[in-house]
């Protein structure tokens, strides 16, 4: 087999160091086919392509399989397993590892970095109850390394499964809290007087592009009235995911602009001080893209927890939360660490789209077959969704579509299927559909009759667009914020008959739906009713919100 003199050793290795993967990469390639390299420059050679800020999707997934056929003939080399986890996250592809995980689990269930990965690759797959179970695990083996080691992923993952109250989840949150304290490197916030002739209002968010936010948020910052406040837009958004028309749109709109992703904490923390800030406003929460570190340490005099997650974060210094009487009950409060902020009718108003399809009126009421339909993310479809979702399809003369809102993987659609199986449903009955061209997306709802919400984790947007497309939806009760979006959206609609009390009601609820007759006369006036309501009444939720913030001040 090949090997190196020590020049071309040295060669290699500063290329590597100075990180010149790329080059490192063709001066491998050059040397004949990777897999006839020895071992130590097929490990290199993968792990360039896995750190190259170059590679693509087929890097990864060439890094994964070279590092998966390393292993898998020396099980010793825990480094060409630990590669392995992190390339196949990144190719989104989890076939390779996901034996060896599994395998490997078995025989030490202390291996921090094969409990690691079992959670993140359970959670790429859209198997929420075990990307939980292992992310506690986690958290288990190393409370120490409390915010960055998977905390977060946990406690946003705490949301999908059925069996976690909000007691449960309100008390891991304390325990980040308590860890950015703990933790904090940063000086006291230091509440300078206000100067300032309008009232100057941050938003910090890392989804100023085609994301589920921007629905929600683009007409309020175009509705704000800019006499009386001043608005900042910071952006953690990388400069290179910008979306030519959405980003646009906000830099034009906002008073003042900054692209914050490379700032590094003490610099942003800085940065926004100096802004001196009446309100700054988080619209990530638990989600990618945010700087809870900020909101941790204090950056504005007041600050709000608002619009990209929905429910509390057991921070100290988020002092409010945005919801409305629907979501959260008066005694249930105290299982959130914000003060919280009741809207007069609905959390949130979507802004209505540009180019909306018509109405189609039952397309499928000559035919015989009932059409259920769940466009949500298949994070959101939890065991016990799989359950009452599997007795409804046995025990009707239907079809269900599914279509992932994240987007079409085989891996995931193959697990989802693999779910169902096991609780017996007629897989004949499931139609698997692809993401649409955003053209197209929202002429999709033209297949389904009737969407079934998800539970506990119910659909937002995907509700609200299903009732612009004039389909109703069936929601259930929930027990917190995050699982009562779908009762608030119907009971501001006056569509309480579409609201199940539980699993049982939920699926005969589905059951008496099917009467086409009635769904048609309802379908045929839904729109114009959803465009009238509060759902779309983004002019006054944009007072009402402003209201909110003076009012605020005032305290």
């Amino acid at each position: 087999m090949l090997d190196l003199n020590q020049d071309q050793k040295k060669k290699l290795k500063r290329l590597f160091e100075n990180k010149n993967y790329s080059k490192f990469e063709s001066q491998l390639e050059k040397l004949g086919p990777i897999e006839d390299l020895p071992t130590y420059l097929r490990m290199g050679y993968a792990g360039s392509k896995v750190l190259n800020p170059n590679s693509k999707k087929d890097d990864f997934l060439n890094a994964s399989i070279i590092f998966e056929k390393i292993y898998s003939k020396d099980k010793s080399n825990l480094e060409a397993l630990y590669n392995l986890i992190l390339s196949s996250l990144k190719a989104e592809i989890c076939s390779y590892v996901l034996p060896h995980l599994q395998n490997f689990y078995e025989r030490n269930k202390k291996d921090l970095k094969v409990v690691e990965g079992l959670a993140r690759t359970y959670f790429q797959l859209d198997n929420m109850n075990l990307s939980v179970k292992f992310f506690k695990k986690l958290i288990d083996l190393n409370p120490t390394h409390t915010i960055d080691g998977g905390r977060l992923t946990y406690l946003a993952s705490m949301n999908y499964p059925s069996n976690i109250n909000q007691k449960d989840y309100y008390n891991e949150c304390i325990k980040l809290g308590e860890a950015f304290e703990k933790y904090s490197k940063f000086s006291t916030y230091v509440n300078q007087k206000s100067l300032n002739k309008k009232v100057k209002i941050g938003f910090l968010s890392g989804d100023f592009r085609d994301h589920s936010v921007n629905f929600f948020l683009k007409d309020i910052i175009k509705k704000i009235d800019k006499k009386k406040f001043h608005i900042i837009g910071l952006s953690n958004l990388e400069l290179k995911r910008h979306h030519e028309v959405i980003t646009k749109f906000y830099q034009n709109q906002f008073d003042e602009w900054e692209d914050i992703f490379d700032y590094n904490d003490e610099k942003l923390l800085g940065f926004i001080r100096s802004l001196n800030l009446d309100i700054l406003i988080d619209l990530n929460g638990f989600t990618f893209g945010n700087r809870l570190n900020i909101f941790a340490a204090r950056s504005a005099k007041k600050q709000i927890s608002w619009c990209g997650y929905n429910n509390s974060l057991g921070i100290k210094n988020m002092d409010y939360l945005i919801a409305d009487k629907n979501l959260i009950k008066k005694d249930e409060e105290k299982y959130y660490k914000e003060k919280i902020i009741y809207m007069p009718k609905i959390w949130n108003a979507m802004s209505k789209p540009d180019n909306l399809p018509a109405v189609n009126d039952l397309p499928y009421k000559k035919n015989d077959v009932f059409k259920f339909g769940s466009f949500n993310s298949f994070k959101k479809i939890s065991d016990d969704v799989i359950k009452v979702w599997s007795k409804i399809i046995n025990n009707s003369n239907c079809k269900l579509y599914l279509k992932n809102s994240g987007g079409y993987n085989k891996e995931i659609y193959d697990n989802l299927l693999k779910r169902f199986k096991n609780e017996n449903a007629d897989l004949k009955k499931i139609v698997f559909l692809k993401k649409s061209k955003s053209s197209e997306f929202m002429k999709d709802y033209y297949k389904i009759d009737l969407a079934l919400d998800t539970f506990p984790y119910t659909g937002v947007t995907t509700s609200f667009q299903s009732y612009l497309m004039g389909v109703p939806v069936l929601t259930l009760k929930g027990f917190n914020m995050n699982s009562r979006c779908g009762e608030s959206i119907n009971t501001n609609l006056g569509l309480n008959d579409f609201i199940a009390d539980n699993f049982d009601e939920y699926y005969k609820k589905s059951i008496s739906l099917q009467n086409k007759n009635k769904l048609s006369n309802l379908r045929s006036t839904l729109r114009n009713k959803v465009l009238s309501s509060p759902l779309f009444d983004t002019d006054n939720f944009s007072k009402d919100l402003t209201s909110v913030f003076e009012k605020i001040l005032k305290q």
